[in-house]
């Protein structure tokens, strides 16, 4: 009874800590964007800019994704995600203490290196933590992202002081590098195909190719449609505060439709789940553009709640399709996607510095949704 108690308690531990530094993570990845109108006069920023830290977080995301992934067959997951923790607090340091847009700049990359060595690792070991009900594991575990990105959204209040908040989420990253607790680690493959065959392998799985596409559809609509909806709204005269409000609240209704949506895949599959979240919303997104914007802003309650539901939906789909040793898989899988989002983000940037109307590029960004649940569709006895 009593080994049964400690191995329960050590499980909770772990999902505890991996669960506290997602969500830290998951608040700190869009925290510019709204602190950016509080930021944008103190560092003489442009939308231009923002566009361009963004796409620096995507990269920085993806490139040690696939560092990360490829470490985790030689380097413990404990010593991987201990690493994060120092790139977070640094990367939190230095946007707090930034004095121009190219330290600010730094301090985001940073952020993403964070994120790119956490993910791979961090979902593994979710998945092996909770071994035959990873689907309800990693729901419960995309919690700690809904509430980090609605803490986020409430940043607006901060004013003069958005400084603040940076070093305010410094202070448990920091806390995160001196203690890690312990999980068990999958166990290392004797021998392994080579990287590009490994790759042609996860490619050829259904599975793994419709992941990508629910993950796409996700993130390309974080990253350019909730992304800029603060300065979309805010410049069509709606209140900022409001708007951080309605964002706040639809990261929280993401928290119960993520619990429905790892239901829904445990009964009706993932591409059957994720047709329906896509479906949802580019109906919903459609509508929050061409309403006015005084009503329209209040469609960011759903929209945003549907949106980011999807990912953990993806993450199951990805781990389903992977071997035990998946470090590798995930962050190939990962940094492909968010390179893409780079790009995509790089590309709103230009688009944005050549004239092009920003609400343009948001209703270009809701036809993503809309391609995915074709795909989806099509995939769905």
């Amino acid at each position: 009874m009593s080994n049964n108690t400690s191995r329960t308690g050590a499980r909770w531990a772990a999902f505890g800590y991996l669960f506290t530094l997602y969500f830290l993570l998951g608040g700190t990845e869009t925290l510019l964007s709204p602190l950016f109108p509080l930021a944008q006069p103190d560092l003489d920023l442009t939308e231009s800019n923002l566009a361009a830290i963004l796409a620096s977080v995507s990269a920085g995301t993806a490139v040690f994704n696939i560092l990360g992934g490829v470490s985790s067959s030689r380097i413990s997951e404990r010593v991987l995600i201990r690493s994060a923790a120092v790139a977070l607090a640094a990367a939190m340091l230095l946007s707090a203490t930034a004095q121009s847009f190219w330290m600010l700049l730094v301090g985001q990359t940073l952020l993403g290196v964070a994120f790119g060595i956490f993910f791979p690792p961090a979902l593994a070991g979710v998945a092996r933590l909770y071994k035959g009900a990873e689907g309800r594991a990693i729901a419960a575990w995309g919690q700690a992202y809904s509430f980090g990105l609605t803490a986020a959204a409430l940043s607006v209040f901060a004013g003069e002081g958005w400084r603040w908040v940076f070093v305010g989420c410094a202070v448990p990253a920091v806390l995160a590098i001196a203690y890690v607790p312990r999980w068990a680690e999958a166990e290392r493959a004797v021998t392994q195909l080579p990287w590009t065959a490994q790759l042609i392998e996860y490619a050829s799985n259904q599975t793994y190719r419709l992941a990508a596409y629910a993950s796409f559809g996700g993130v390309s609509l974080h990253f350019v449609v909730i992304g800029f909806s603060p300065v979309y709204f805010e410049g069509r005269g709606v209140d900022l505060r409001l708007i951080g409000v309605l964002l706040a609240a639809g990261r929280f209704l993401s928290a119960p439709v993520k619990l429905a949506g790892g239901a829904a895949y445990d009964r009706k599959g993932g591409p059957w789940t994720a047709r329906l979240m896509m479906t949802i919303t580019a109906v919903v997104g459609l509508a929050m553009l061409l309403a006015p914007a005084d009503v329209g802003v209040w469609l960011l309650v759903p929209f945003v709640g549907v949106a980011v539901s999807v990912m953990p939906v993806a993450n199951a789909m990805l781990v389903a399709a992977l071997p035990p040793q998946s470090g590798f898989g995930i962050g190939t899988f990962r940094a492909a996607l968010l390179a893409t989002a780079a790009l995509l983000s790089a590309l709103v940037s230009v688009l944005l510095g050549l004239g092009v109307s920003l609400m343009a590029l948001m209703l270009a960004a809701l036809g993503t949704p809309a391609l995915v649940a074709s795909a989806m569709h099509r995939a769905t006895p």
